[in-house]
């Protein structure tokens, strides 16, 4: 059996991986963007053709600021969603649980 992994050739995210008898295999691969292996695509990423651990984001949470969020990446506090490209967001008189999202990191939650 051999394995591989399809992945967006642009960001790298996985869309798909595949278990295959060896008869079978090459035309399952052809004209696709693949590794040999299979990732998991809610922990790895593919750079420069390397599957990759995502990384954590460096966050920091100081009262109701939040420090360390990538750029580009989305907040999300309930059905509320908005970027965040200063590193920083100011999440004052909101209590609860928020997502952080910005790929290739791992999505993140912080609870205010």
């Amino acid at each position: 059996m051999r394995r591989a992994t399809f992945y967006d050739p642009v960001g790298g995210r996985i869309i798909g991986t595949l278990i295959c008898s060896e008869a079978y295999f090459d035309v399952n691969v052809e004209d696709k963007t693949w590794i040999e292996g299979t990732y998991d695509l809610e922990t790895h990423y593919i750079a420069n053709g390397i599957a990759t651990l995502r990384p954590a984001m460096p966050l920091t949470v100081t009262g109701s600021v939040i420090s360390g969020i990538p750029q580009g990446a989305t907040v999300t506090l309930g059905e509320q969603a908005f970027p965040v490209d200063d590193g920083e967001a100011d999440i004052e008189g909101y209590t609860g649980i928020l997502k952080i999202t910005c790929w290739p990191y791992l999505d993140a939650e912080v609870t205010l």
